[in-house]
């Protein structure tokens, strides 16, 4: 390649911003609820990873974020009303991500996912004519319930927060006395998991939802309905009648009853501006058209109600993100385009090999030159066992303990598929959670990994997603109001590329199965070579959205697997226009300040800097005023 042309193409890479998706920053420090968190080492790695799970796809993160913003203000004004920390709403998204019809495996439901007994015990209403556990007002008074309740015995509001999922004796049985009170406490790689996620939730969300960030072009509000039907509140607010069905799936009939208040929440749409970020593209478009929602079994007030978190399952070959825990396992390194072939690649750091389609104990023993009684005591495998086409398998003993603390078991899995997903030998799995081989593993149930489970602390039990058949009512008003949403919503299935109604999709299934030819790397008159190099953390579906190029082109022009992964550093081929890099005219927004506000506060909230912010607005100083306005640059 000639110098001019590398000097072109580094030009180019100048111009162009580089997205890379860094973890975030977790504190020794934070926080929650007037009680001083102070986070070691270990809890801090596990927070960072459950942050990169929640901010990993920056499309499904903004989704969520504009998803909470359409409810937020009733979830705030409810908290302040009934004295409980603000920080508690942070908690509505780790549990129901603001889904009124959300409903997990267990059966709980709704905003907060209760579960029908103790939604009653709190006084939320549920029965054939009312399910307010679907109301976002109702359902948040009956969550302060249970949470001042909690924190009459603890006096500390994160103890009360454990209990919304251990339940009140549970959270007893497995904290210290010293806690009971205390306005500081340790975060430890041993501290409940729910905590964790917790925090990784507030410093996901803190800076991009609530009050005063709502969409201009979107909203939801509220309409006293008592006694009223919703045919005649539909009239009042001038809404169509089966959207203000979908957003009130808490009335199982037409009349609101009149024994007291019932607020009906009705939207308002203004002008249609995106108000989420661009359409995905690829794999995180068909994961979205199946959208999973996260269950949490309710609530905690006995010791068999549970919850689960809310970290969604990927559907990338061997890897998936854990619910109620952190990372994504098993966690394969090394050279993944020669997995087949021993010493190429580790998996959870210890040396394994991909079975092939039709392997074997035998072949797979030839292959590795590792006799067949060292492969069945690597990896478990019984005196009638054999080893399955596509798995992975270890060359050298697994380990004595996992790497993260906890695993809640899904469907169809089995303790052997977790064990071989850690590397954790399956008789320490046994040992830690004081199990037999026989003893029947329910979907739910959490799982020790480190460490052996004590005595004292009951079998802990929390819900699995359920897969939703339709789009959400608040997903599908969002796709209303932004343009690059409107697909999405309406795709419930996948349907075959190219193939004219009038031809039978049997026909052509075979073709599915043989190689797509790749995209050659060509550069046309009208096109420019960029090349882009890998930064931390940085996904395929980053790339794509940087440059506004398919996942499939990088992956043809790269000659690469998503399975590969990326490397930091890595080189990455790109075609793409030159009229993609004609300079867009800069435009600003007006910001109004507001009492207590510093350019500070508002540069957070821009995501600019403070210098910038009194260069745009010929500022000598800092100093501001309420009811000045300043101008931002987008």
């Amino acid at each position: 390649m000639s110098k001019a042309l590398w000097s072109i193409i580094f030009v180019l890479m100048a111009s162009l911003p580089l997205v890379a998706q860094a973890p975030m920053i977790v504190p020794s420090e934070v926080t929650v609820a007037g009680v001083r968190l102070k986070i070691n080492g270990e809890a801090k790695k596990e927070i960072e990873e459950t942050l990169d799970l929640l901010t990993r796809s920056q499309y499904h993160f903004q989704l969520k974020v504009d998803r909470t913003n359409l409810y937020m203000h009733f979830v705030e004004k409810v908290l302040k009303e009934e004295g409980i920390p603000e920080d508690f709403k942070y908690l509505a998204i780790q549990e129901g991500e603001f889904i009124s019809d959300a409903v997990s495996a267990s059966n709980a439901v709704g905003f907060w996912q209760f579960k029908k007994a103790s939604a009653q015990e709190l006084g939320v209403r549920v029965d054939d004519k009312v399910d307010e556990r679907k109301h976002i007002i109702a359902s948040t008074v009956g969550a302060t319930k249970y949470l001042k309740r909690s924190n009459f015995v603890f006096d500390n509001w994160v103890l009360s927060m454990q209990s919304y999922l251990q339940g009140l004796t549970g959270t007893q049985r497995t904290v210290p006395d010293k806690w009971y009170g205390a306005k500081s406490m340790n975060i430890t790689g041993k501290s409940h998991w729910y905590i964790k996620k917790f925090i990784a939730h507030k410093l996901a969300f803190q800076d991009f939802v609530g009050e005063g960030r709502k969409h201009p072009d979107v909203k939801l509000e509220a309409y006293e309905g008592k006694g009223m039907t919703l045919k005649q509140v539909s009239g009042r607010v001038g809404v169509d009648l089966d959207e203000l069905k979908r957003f009130n799936k808490w009335l199982n009939q037409s009349t609101i009853p009149s024994d007291k208040s019932y607020k009906v929440i009705y939207p308002l749409k203004g002008n249609a501006k995106p108000i989420a970020r661009k359409e995905p593209k690829s794999q995180d478009k068909k994961q979205s058209s199946n959208k999973t929602v996260p269950t949490s079994s309710k609530s905690g007030k006995s010791k068999n109600d549970k919850k689960s978190s809310n970290t969604t399952r990927r559907t990338t070959l061997a890897f998936r993100p854990i619910t109620g825990n952190v990372g994504d396992y098993p966690r394969i390194t090394g050279n993944r385009n020669a997995e087949y072939y021993s010493g190429q690649i580790k998996m959870n750091g210890i040396p394994a090999i991909r079975a092939r389609k039709n392997e074997t104990l035998v072949s797979l023993s030839k292959r590795t030159n590792t006799s067949i009684d060292k492969l069945r005591k690597f990896n478990d495998i019984s005196a009638t066992g054999n080893v399955r086409g596509e798995k992975y398998y270890y060359l050298k003993n697994k380990k004595s303990k996992g790497k993260v603390h906890y695993h809640v078991v899904q469907s169809g899995e089995t303790l052997w598929g977790i064990s071989q997903d850690y590397g954790i030998k399956l008789s320490k799995l046994l040992q830690k959670n004081r199990m037999t081989k026989t003893e029947e593993l329910k979907i739910g149930r959490v799982l020790w990994l480190r460490f052996i489970r004590p005595e004292k602390i009951p079998i802990e039990y929390s819900n699995v997603k359920v897969v939703r058949k339709e789009v959400s009512a608040e997903d599908r008003l969002i796709s209303e109001v932004s343009p690059a949403r409107t697909v999405e919503a309406k795709v419930e299935k996948p349907k075959t590329k190219n193939i004219p109604v009038s031809k039978e999709p049997r026909k052509e299934e075979p073709k599915e199965e043989l190689p797509k030819p790749k995209k050659a790397l060509k550069i046309g008159k009208g096109d420019s070579l960029v090349i882009h190099r890998v930064q931390p953390k940085e996904t395929f579906f980053a790339i794509s959205r940087t440059y506004n190029v398919d996942i499939d082109d990088i992956l043809d022009w790269n000659d690469i697997r998503v399975v590969d992964g990326l490397q930091i550093g890595q080189e990455i081929r790109l075609v793409l226009p030159k009229s993609q890099f004609a300079p867009k005219p800069a435009t600003f927004v007006n910001h109004t300040v507001k009492a207590g506000e510093t350019l500070w506060s508002i540069s957070r909230i821009y995501g600019v800097k403070v210098e910038d912010l009194r260069g745009w607005n010929n500022k000598e100083t800092n100093d501001l005023s309420p009811g000045e306005v300043l101008k931002v640059k987008q």
